[in-house]
């Protein structure tokens, strides 16, 4: 994938900004939780968090509400340094996502979301900006983005916008269950979507659902990959946990990856530290391979963070953290539970 660098934005993130609302105290229940912090939060607000950290120029495309937490949400963005040309004020008098969490123990994390016609799924295709998607070397879309109109439609537009502007288009599968009506509907405007995208990024779960109408039942990273790649997705990335990722290129490239052990504080936002750091790594030209370290070294330092965004590192960080800790692969790892 050859990115376009002379454009004034490495990335535009589309989706979900809403508010976290983090516990203040670790193995506790929320019922025993008594105190808790805010941060910008939802996966494309977190990337993008992270990508400005580490240095790429990042842009938004979404819809917050018209108050206080609207107004929070700039803040936060314009001190990260993230251009929000096309960040929306909702007029209607819809609230913000909202997300608020509770750390069990370090193995078991929980939050309970708000989600019901929010902000960010009332903006209107005629809010996206063609002249804003042209500044931009790529997008990434939000999966979450197309569960309800008029968000979907907006996405709708902002592909549209991209493929005649020669603007990469990317796609985070970000499933969540709650904002579907239907396993199938989900399957269907994933599957469509990832298919006119460059990058398509997920979990194995994630990829269950995009598949649970066209390929039920399958499990095979590599029949998932080259399915999307035959249909001209040039780079198709899958997140599994403790075992690492894997990558799958359309020149015929298959790079694994291993993870960093890590003393984990909660068990969620290592998704999003990970696409963060393979974004920069891929906009930086780098090997594919050290692309997807730098995403593993991010997710490391998110786990052992007390949040999601505020524990995004800078690039010093991650090299740091790189350099300081070695990586186990998934052949290891069964080594290890045997």
């Amino acid at each position: 994938m050859i990115l376009n660098q002379q454009r004034p934005l490495d990335l535009i993130l589309a989706g979900r900004a809403g508010i976290d609302f983090n516990a203040g105290q670790m193995n506790s229940s929320f019922a025993e939780t008594a105190t808790f912090f805010k941060t910008v939060g939802g996966s494309p607000a977190n990337i993008a968090q992270g990508t400005a950290r580490l240095g790429l120029k990042t842009g938004f495309v979404g819809k917050v509400a018209g108050d206080g937490m609207g107004t929070y949400i700039r803040k936060v963005f314009e001190k990260a340094g993230i251009d929000i040309t096309g960040l929306m004020d909702d007029q209607t008098g819809a609230r913000n996502c909202l997300a608020v969490t509770e750390i069990l123990n370090p193995h078991q994390s929980g939050s309970y979301l708000y989600r019901e016609k929010t902000a960010d799924l009332m903006i209107q295709p005629d809010e996206i900006s063609e002249a804003y998607v042209k500044r931009a070397s790529a997008v990434l879309i939000s999966g979450t983005a197309l569960s309800e109109s008029p968000s979907r439609e907006a996405m709708l537009t902002l592909i549209t916008y991209a493929r005649r502007q020669k603007t990469h288009l990317l796609m985070d599968l970000d499933y969540r269950p709650f904002g579907w009506k239907s396993a199938e509907e989900a399957a269907l405007y994933y599957s469509m979507t990832a298919e006119l995208c460059d990058v398509v990024i997920g979990n194995r779960e994630e990829f269950d659902v995009l598949e649970f109408l066209s390929m039920p039942g399958n499990r095979d990273n590599q029949r998932t990959a080259q399915d999307l790649l035959s249909k001209g997705v040039q780079l198709v990335v899958i997140k599994d946990g403790a075992r690492g990722s894997c990558a799958y290129t359309a020149d015929g490239k298959i790079v694994k990856q291993g993870i960093i052990p890590t003393r984990i504080k909660k068990t969620f936002g290592s998704g999003d530290a990970y696409a963060a750091g393979l974004l920069y790594g891929l906009f930086s030209k780098w090997p594919l391979a050290e692309a997807m370290a730098l995403g593993s070294a991010c997710a490391s330092i998110v786990l052992a963070g007390d949040s999601c965004a505020d524990a995004m590192p800078t690039l010093e960080e991650a090299k740091s953290h790189l350099a300081d800790h070695q990586f186990i692969s998934d052949e290891q790892l069964m080594e290890d539970l045997t």
